[in-house]
């Protein structure tokens, strides 16, 4: 499906990123992992090379300028760019710490997009490329105690359609991926005592990454002389809207 593809994804070592990676492997394809945590990526590209599947791994933090400067080099003429990397803390607006409010918009957004940019000007030299942002179901709607986290991932989308129409030019399809609430760790770093009450008191049952990273690889194989999908929207069953 993605045989002799390249693909870089970030947040690979944990949830959807680590789901994904799996995935695009099966698929086929070859990945480049980045993620935080080495010993995580470690284990991940032991799992990769029992399935035959080539990985490289580069353990890193995308809010540091000289790791997303070594990324875009290592990457090189990749084929595909998953940005899954994202950070998430729920807190009522008014209570939200500055420094959480900073991590979010400089992981979920200003990393993310000087990575793309880097990524996307070497696309853009051989004129062919996919990028698939990972956003989430709140980058058009609002929850509660998810106000900051929403409004990253209101700026990540706005960002997705823009360089749609400037990349198009240039044979670059560009998608978003919005799943709701999935399955993993990410929510670890909430403590409100609102926020926790509200989350132990939630019916709905989680999407798991793997499904988020099926869609990742359906959306990244695609491509072709029709088009491609520019917006893929995952909910949890019984979380339908009109």
């Amino acid at each position: 499906m993605l045989k002799d593809t390249t693909v870089l994804i970030t947040g690979a070592s944990a949830g959807i990123g680590r789901a994904t990676v799996l995935a695009m492997a099966r698929a086929g394809a070859h990945v480049l992992a980045a993620g935080r945590r080495a010993h995580a990526l470690d284990t991940l590209a032991r799992e990769c090379v029992a399935l035959g599947a080539p990985i490289e791994t580069l353990a890193g933090d995308i809010t540091n300028h000289e790791f997303v400067d070594q990324l875009v080099a290592r990457a090189g003429a990749i084929d595909i760019l998953v940005n899954n990397a994202g950070v998430l803390t729920y807190a009522p607006i008014l209570e939200t710490a500055p420094e959480d409010c900073e991590a979010m918009f400089r992981v979920n957004v200003l990393a993310t997009l000087r990575l793309t940019q880097g990524v996307a000007r070497h696309m853009v030299a051989r004129a062919k490329g996919h990028i698939i942002m990972v956003t989430s179901t709140g980058a058009r709607e609002v929850m509660k105690f998810g106000g900051v986290y929403c409004a990253t991932k209101h700026a990540l989308s706005a960002l997705t359609r823009s360089l749609r129409i400037e990349l198009q030019a240039h044979g670059i399809h560009v998608s978003e991926v919005a799943p709701g609430m999935v399955r993993t760790d990410i929510r670890d770093g909430s403590r409100h005592p609102e926020v926790l009450a509200a989350m132990a008191a939630r019916t709905t049952v989680p999407l798991p990454p793997e499904s988020v990273a099926d869609a990742n690889v359906h959306v990244a194989s695609s491509p072709g002389a029709i088009g491609c999908i520019d917006y893929l929207e995952l909910r949890p069953n019984g979380v339908a809207t009109h």
